[in-house]
């Protein structure tokens, strides 16, 4: 049997790859990408069977590039979510201690999680830097302890780093939920925990998005997440909704009915199993395929 082909983003303090194993399992094919919008194409055209793309933050919020990217590519379905712990270190050479750090590397997305760390200690200089991966490699072959950067614990089963300071993230509780992607809708038993996600655009008339979301107020249905995106055209929007239900519950398929009904457009982006229904406990660093060094 060939193994599924999971598109994720390869950046060291993205935790795609986390994500993935959490989902599939280590028992899989992992193909990097650079790009959210190129894990969407590659699920679309069919170059992977699964993709992960991260949806929110718990500090940051929603990570608008992965919307864009799904909003871009019809063919594709959410078929799964998985929540990520966001640990994130600064990681240096080995020997290396915060009071030697001046110089650090980041990822812009990243910054915002470590403003009380680095309001902290003054005296470090943030860069601002595109590849987490670039810039640990340069960290490790320059190996001077003035320098540094933020990545996650899985550059040290590949690069000759320390952690210089743990778990720097401005909350210890930091997540990151991703969104599993496929071609391919999938089937649930009736009764399972469920969220379900549409995009929908709505007239520029007073009380449309009111009346695109009153269906489901009126049924009762919980609708977790609302977030607005531009569609591309001057001062129009898109609205991610999502919410909460049971799969098979007939009073849903009233509900979808007269949301398309009211809505300008509707697009179902899909039905997937909610990730913390019936679980215990937090989650760790272990996943599918391998334990991260501490």
């Amino acid at each position: 049997m060939n193994q599924l082909r999971i598109a994720y983003q390869q950046e060291l303090s993205a935790f795609g790859e986390e994500a993935a194993n959490q989902l599939w399992g280590g028992d899989v094919d992992l193909i990097p990408f650079k790009d959210f919008a190129d894990i969407a194409s590659a699920v679309g055209t069919g170059v992977a069977d699964r993709g992960v793309l991260p949806i929110e933050h718990t500090i940051l919020g929603s990570v608008q590039a992965s919307q864009d990217a799904i909003d871009a590519v019809p063919e594709i379905f959410a078929v799964a979510e998985a929540v990520v712990p966001s640990q994130l270190c600064l990681l240096g050479p080995k020997g290396a201690v915060l009071s030697s750090v001046g110089d650090v590397f980041c990822q812009p997305l990243a910054l915002g999680q470590f403003m009380k760390c680095f309001r902290e200690h003054s005296a470090i200089t943030v860069h601002s830097v595109l590849d987490t991966g670039a810039s640990v490699l340069d960290v490790e072959n320059l190996a001077d302890p003035q320098f540094a950067v933020v990545a996650s614990r899985v550059a040290l089963l590949t690069h000759s780093l320390a952690v210089v300071a743990p778990d720097i993230q401005d909350r210890p509780d930091a997540q990151t939920r991703f969104l599993g992607i496929s071609a391919a809708r999938q089937a649930l038993p009736d009764g399972t925990p469920v969220r379900t996600t549409l995009l929908i655009t709505v007239g520029d008339i007073p009380g449309a998005l009111l009346h695109a979301l009153n269906p489901l107020a009126r049924h009762g249905v919980n609708m977790r997440r609302l977030e607005g995106r531009p569609t591309g055209e001057p001062w129009s929007y898109r609205f991610f909704v999502e919410f909460d239900h049971e799969s098979g519950d007939s009073e849903v398929e009233v509900v979808l009915a007269e949301v398309q009904s009211a809505a300008r457009n509707m697009r179902w982006l899909g039905t997937y199993p909610r990730w913390n229904a019936g679980r215990r406990g937090s989650i760790g660093w272990k996943s599918g395929s391998f334990e991260l060094p501490g």
